[in-house]
């Protein structure tokens, strides 16, 4: 395989390395329903030589604090509380510093910020607050990361509003709520969160969904007015916003959600479709299109397709929904072009997604080749991460290496062979904020000309 610069000096130095830089649904399992605690409060267990007054004082926003908190447990002498007694301190009066937010990825022109007198242009690394509305327009590739690192995707058409982001005096997680009013957003949370921590909410008009430390998807469509929570890794407590209890999905499971703000019945996601096979299209031209199959599962109602001409699809198109599993692909050349596709049930969960590439290759030795593209527009510093993994369960890395981006945003890798292969790429935000993407793409090589 070979990367090609349009640097002749990096050309020559690397062909000595034999490369050569271009540029750079059915019902699932029973469920029992749990009753989500009250997070309007956080409760404080009494610690010897505490008193009502200082607690007060030290955590409680307002003159009115003492009488509050008092009322609120029942206090009928607030000078003498039990040590050991455990008592509610209203969270919406809790004293509290402003968290953040950071753009960390940002591909396009067009997104907004909302809210002000006037719409304000975002651009990379931008630091949003506490009330801060987005809209991402169609084709676009935008991320935010917040203090505690967890990142927020936004995709094509995404309208969001980063209703709460704030660190109380008694809770060391920020407190976070976003409110999705329309489209679709997936939520990546690396750190654990226990009972008791501050809250991770994601709502929609109908639906709330409450993380634990996980990666996890919400979807709203502000037409019908339906919900999805669906989990990739950990667990999310999902309810409608008509019901008290909450059901608890684990991974590959989801929740739907009616307009009604009532819940359905816990769901096995859909498994993610599978490259099946690919046969010519009858055609009088010279190069026929070619039909590309997918292998999807049973409980499949719809298939969602995105389109891009790179590996990490932020060049990408806007998602169709198709319902057969197969898609026409015209005018291939021998630079791959990449469909993230997945599978849709009945309810409208979706399930996790595969990356496919196909191209018409160029012979070189026994295997028909292709060029894939990785574009690293808009990132700081990126370095980029190539590895193909073997069948037999070995893996060669092909690429681990910064790109200078100052030379060209585009790298190229040339000669790829047919196979599977993962991919990461990191880059710098801020000074003091990297950030990172990845995925794992399949890679279809079909005879071309040469």
């Amino acid at each position: 395989m070979t990367i090609c610069s349009r640097s002749a000096s990096a050309i020559w130095g690397l062909l000595a390395y034999g490369l050569c830089l271009l540029s750079l649904s059915l019902p699932g399992p029973a469920f029992s329903q749990v009753v989500l605690s009250d997070e309007r409060f956080i409760h404080y267990t009494i610690k010897p030589g505490d008193t009502l007054s200082a607690l007060v004082a030290q955590f409680i926003n307002g003159n009115d604090g003492l009488s509050l908190v008092s009322k609120l447990n029942q206090l009928g002498n607030p000078n003498k509380v039990q040590v050991g007694k455990v008592i509610k301190l209203p969270r919406d009066r809790i004293k509290f510093r402003p968290s953040n937010a950071t753009v960390s990825r940002l591909n396009c022109s067009g997104v907004t910020l909302l809210g002000g007198s006037e719409p304000v242009t975002v651009r990379a690394g931008m630091s949003l607050s506490e009330g801060a509305v987005l809209k991402v327009p169609p084709s676009c590739q935008f991320a935010i990361t917040l203090e505690d690192a967890s990142t927020v995707n936004l995709l094509s058409g995404a309208v969001i509003q980063l209703k709460t982001l704030r660190v109380n005096v008694l809770e060391s997680s920020p407190e976070i709520q976003i409110e999705l009013l329309e489209g679709r957003i997936s939520v990546d949370v690396p750190r654990k969160r226990l009972d008791g921590d501050a809250p991770f909410r994601v709502k929609t008009p109908t639906s709330v969904a409450g993380v634990r430390g996980t990666q996890f998807r919400v979807g709203f469509d502000a037409v019908d007015r339906q919900s999805q929570v669906e989990v990739a890794t950990g667990e999310v407590g999902a309810k409608g916003h008509e019901e008290l209890g909450e059901k608890r999905a684990s991974a590959n499971q989801g929740v739907p959600v009616l307009s009604t703000g009532k819940s359905l019945p816990l769901e096995n996601l859909p498994r993610a479709p599978a490259f099946k096979k690919t046969e010519l299209v009858p055609s009088a031209l010279a190069v026929q299109d070619v039909l590309l199959e997918f292998d999807v599962d049973p409980k499949t109602h719809k298939l969602s397709l995105i389109k891009a001409q790179d590996a990490g699809f932020s060049l990408a198109q806007n998602e169709i929904k198709l319902l057969k599993p197969e898609v026409v692909v015209a005018d291939l050349g021998n630079k791959a072009v990449f469909y993230q596709v997945a599978a849709i049930s009945e309810t409208g969960l979706y399930g996790s997604t595969a990356d496919i590439a196909i191209c018409r290759g160029y012979n070189r030795g026994k295997n028909w080749r292709c060029n894939v593209q990785f574009d690293l527009s808009g990132l700081g510093k990126p370095f980029l991460y190539l590895e193909h993994l073997d069948a037999d369960g070995g893996s060669k890395v092909l690429l681990n290496a910064p790109i200078d981006v100052s030379v060209n945003d585009q790298a190229v890798f040339r000669g790829v062979q047919p196979g599977v292969y993962k991919w990461r790429v990191e880059y710098v935000v801020t000074e003091s904020l990297n950030s990172k993407m990845s995925g794992q793409f399949q890679l279809i090589a079909l005879p071309g000309n040469d």
